[in-house]
């Protein structure tokens, strides 16, 4: 096997990888994603539909929170109710706090 060939391999494990994290708890499988563009209520911005939540209700609790632009939170289906997910941005207490305010 040449080196051309270990590397296409990889790149090909790589590229699966990707592909099984995003239909599996990723962004890509998401039920909703809420993502600070910039501050305050309007820099918020949630796509789908948060469980028993308005996107105004999230919008409001996400902006309280004064995460950095760029911090995202999205739920993914599990079993009958959904599992947060979220990126670097967010810290661990706050990532506690949303779950809280979400119900999960």
């Amino acid at each position: 096997m040449g080196s051309s060939s270990i590397v296409l391999a990889v790149v090909a494990l790589a590229t699966a990888a990707i592909a099984f994290k995003l239909v599996r708890g990723g962004i890509g499988s998401a039920v909703f994603i809420v993502t600070v563009r910039g501050e305050g209520v309007d820099g918020v911005h949630v796509q789908g539909t948060v469980p028993g939540k308005t996107s105004s209700d999230m919008q409001d609790f996400v902006a309280r929170m004064e995460l950095p632009v760029g911090a995202k939170i999205w739920a993914v289906r599990d079993g009958d109710g959904v599992r947060l997910r979220f990126n670097a941005k967010v810290p661990d207490n706050l990532q506690q706090r949303t779950r809280n305010f979400i119900g999960t």
